[in-house]
């Protein structure tokens, strides 16, 4: 402060001289300035006073406006995310048990099944004209057997008569039931009830077993498969309540228990596999749609918690502001704190700070340790 008052008085020196009407009298001229420079050094004096009292009051005044947490305990838990694959319990690519040619199909795209129901038949003129010969000769056989057993009983013809006879008509029988069990094969019917998805072929088209013919599926029943790392094994088990989302419906939450933990580690991935299962009565959930399932891996109902916006770094560890008392004053303390999980925007603090300290959320990015502090309710 005195500098800047030498520096003034310099400064109006200055200006004097410049200004000042030119006089014969050096001495007049002289006197003159002299008293113009004790006046301004008097309002000087004046204005400095003035001045450091202002600063003062200015120091007292100035206090940075921040608003606090009351640290409390508070219930923390910690997910983790897998995401899964969704499917149906009853999703089928229908094939042919026996070769033949499309002759009907009896369902279209979109069909609701029952168990049982033929969705096509393929061509049986072959078969049923084979079942029709062998009944034929399946008649003459049981009239002949009839007679042989009839006369071996009155011990009538040799025994070789009576057996070829009685051979005869049961390997009949035997190839009658073959060629209608062959019969029945050409009849495709549906495994389980469900919707027709897709029909792959068309009337008239050659079939064989193996042959993908219709899709067929059953949403009542989902099932939703998930990679989990083997660094979370000891946080899953069967029969724990899981949260589970899908992409394409936001609004859909649904909590459903594990319905199964795998018991291989995958070598390559170091994942384990994670099964629940869901009712889909209302038939919103598709195969493959994207999914996501929250697991708990941690849970502490007495933790410390802060905003994770409010943590700080620098070469000696993370730190936050809280309220220091000191007299009347409110002044930021900076404190070092130990971290532990971050879920969202909050962070458990695990050393640093203790129940019923205030912990600066809003401010804390303009305050530096040991400044006053306009603490805001």
């Amino acid at each position: 402060m005195k500098r800047l008052a030498i520096a003034s008085i310099v400064t109006i020196s200055i200006f004097l001289a410049a200004c000042a009407p030119k006089a014969t009298d050096k001495r007049a001229e002289l006197e003159e300035y002299r008293k113009l420079v004790k006046e301004y050094t008097e309002k000087i004096a004046v204005l400095e006073s003035e001045l450091d009292s202002a600063g003062l009051e200015s120091e007292e005044i100035r206090a940075t406006s921040v608003e606090v947490k009351k640290i409390k305990p508070e219930v923390f838990t910690s997910y983790f995310e897998a995401k899964g694959s969704l499917e149906a319990l009853q999703d089928a690519f229908i094939s042919p048990e026996t070769s033949g040619q499309i002759k009907n199909i009896n369902v279209e795209r979109g069909d609701r099944v029952k168990k049982g129901q033929l969705l096509l038949s393929l061509n049986t003129d072959i078969t049923k004209n084979t079942i029709d010969e062998v009944k034929t000769s399946l008649e003459l056989a049981e009239k002949i057997y009839a007679k042989q057993k009839q006369l071996w009983e009155k011990e009538i013809g040799s025994e070789i008569q009576y057996l070829e006879s009685k051979n005869a008509k049961e390997s009949l029988e035997a190839r009658l039931a073959t060629l209608e069990s062959q019969l029945e094969m050409a009849y495709v019917r549906a495994p389980f009830a469900g919707i027709v998805d897709d029909i792959m072929v068309k009337t008239g088209e050659l079939a064989s077993p193996g042959m993908r013919l219709i899709r067929l599926v059953n949403l009542n029943k989902m099932r939703i498969t998930a990679d989990v790392s083997e660094s979370f094994l000891s946080s899953v088990e069967k029969g724990e309540m899981v949260s589970v989302q899908f992409a394409s419906l936001p609004d859909m939450m649904l909590e459903e228990p594990i319905h199964r933990v795998g018991t291989v580690i995958d070598p390559i991935t170091r994942t384990f596999k994670v099964e629940i299962l869901l009712n889909n009565t209302n038939e919103k959930l598709k195969p493959n749609m994207l999914s996501s399932i929250m697991i708990q891996d941690y849970n502490d109902p007495e933790a410390l918690i802060v905003p994770s916006i409010i943590l700080k770094q620098d070469f000696n560890g993370t730190f936050l502001f809280k309220v220091k008392e000191e007299g009347n004053r409110s002044v930021a303390e900076k404190v070092y704190v130990k971290t532990g999980k971050t879920v969202q925007d909050k962070t458990m603090i695990l050393k640093g700070i203790e129940i019923d300290d205030q912990v600066i959320v809003t401010g804390y990015n303009l305050v530096s340790d040991g400044e006053n502090l306009a603490v805001m309710n």
